[in-house]
């Protein structure tokens, strides 16, 4: 099998390299790695424009021409653009946002806090978080009347002040130790706290012990590899 993880940060390559190790040791993946940083810059300059969505859906295809055998999985890290990747078109690869796996472990809370040093990453987490919990929910309850469903999770969002201009600057460790300190603060009573973007699950190190749990999409998402890759009989 292989798998083709598509960045926008080069700081977030050495940021999944342990989770890979850990993860996907099968001799039979093959991981490659594809870095393009202008693609979260223009969504934060932007916005998620149609040229926007024009150049992360190029760059998906590019990906799967350019492999020396047919891509099977490309994973999409940076949150802000993860469903303008998996929407593009007429690609043979399965294209899937990092932060899905983490979203479907979320919504078995009902009390989410997501969390975000970027603004742009806010709303397409939140959306991401409803899609889910829509699909499931509809697959699950479909001949039931609308009354006997689960009811959508209350979702809050913040932002995380002075983090990102940490990790802008390569200050990996005060970048984790600011969401941290925010983290031990939260004065709200979620049952699950969800750090929004990748590049945040670092700050697990630096958090006290609490009564919610903290989800980070590196960690969940290789899982979910590491699953998907396993021979089944």
């Amino acid at each position: 099998m292989n798998i083709c993880f598509l960045y926008t940060l080069k700081a977030n390559e050495a940021l999944f390299k342990p989770y890979i190790d850990r993860y996907l040791k099968d001799p039979s993946v093959t991981i490659s790695h594809h870095t393009n940083e202008r693609l979260l810059q223009n969504a934060m300059e932007d916005g998620l424009t149609e040229q926007v969505t024009n150049d992360v859906q190029q760059t998906i295809t590019e990906i799967a021409e350019i492999a020396e055998s047919n891509v099977d999985i490309i994973i999409c890290t940076c949150s802000t653009i993860g469903d303008l990747a998996e929407k593009t078109p007429n690609v043979s690869a399965k294209v899937i946002r990092v932060d899905r796996p983490m979203a479907e472990a979320a919504i078995q809370h009902d009390n989410i806090l997501v969390l975000a040093a970027l603004s742009s990453t806010l709303t397409p987490t939140v959306e991401l978080l409803h899609s889910v919990n829509t699909e499931v929910e509809t697959s699950k309850h479909l001949d039931q009347p609308t009354a006997q469903r689960k009811k959508q999770p209350f979702i809050q969002t913040e932002l995380v002040p002075k983090a990102w201009p940490y990790y802008f600057a390569g200050n990996t460790e005060m970048y984790a130790r600011t969401i941290a300190a925010h983290i031990n603060a939260v004065k709200t009573k979620p049952t699950v706290i969800v750090l929004a973007q990748a590049s945040m699950a670092p700050a697990i190190q630096y958090c006290n012990e609490s009564s919610f749990e903290i989800l980070t999409s590196p960690e969940l998402c290789l899982r979910y590899l590491a699953e998907a890759v396993k021979p089944h009989a």
